[in-house]
């Protein structure tokens, strides 16, 4: 079935293109966070996640109507970025499970420390 196939009423053709346009805006979206630098990535990462699995939930609705190769592909090429995404998410969660400093609590009991060392030699 084709998106022009003449079977398909204006009504779900519309639905179609609206779900289309919200699944581009939002993978637009993630595609945006991936570039944005910041020290704790996970909770970025997540988001990015959450956004492409609303993509993937609005491309299968809209493969429910029109099933072309090109809507296939690109759930394809969808699927891939989100393996991407929790491959990332799992490194990183598994360098913070073996790092004990790359939480704050290491660096807030040094400087505490380092306080305390700083007012008793006073």
């Amino acid at each position: 079935m084709d998106a022009s196939d003449p079977d398909l009423p204006d009504a779900a053709v519309e639905h179609i293109s609206q779900m289309l346009t919200l699944a581009k805006s939002k993978h637009q979206e993630a595609v945006a966070l991936l570039g944005v630098p910041d020290p704790n990535a996970l909770p970025r990462l997540r988001e990015v996640l959450r956004l492409l699995e609303e993509v993937e939930l609005l491309a299968d609705d809209a493969t429910s109507y029109v099933g072309t190769e090109v809507m296939k592909a690109a759930l394809k090429d969808l699927h891939f970025q989100q393996a991407a995404v929790q491959a990332a998410i799992a490194r990183l969660e598994n360098v913070k499970i073996q790092s004990p400093w790359a939480t704050p609590w290491p660096w807030f009991t040094l400087i505490m420390l380092a306080a305390l060392i700083g007012y008793f030699a006073s």
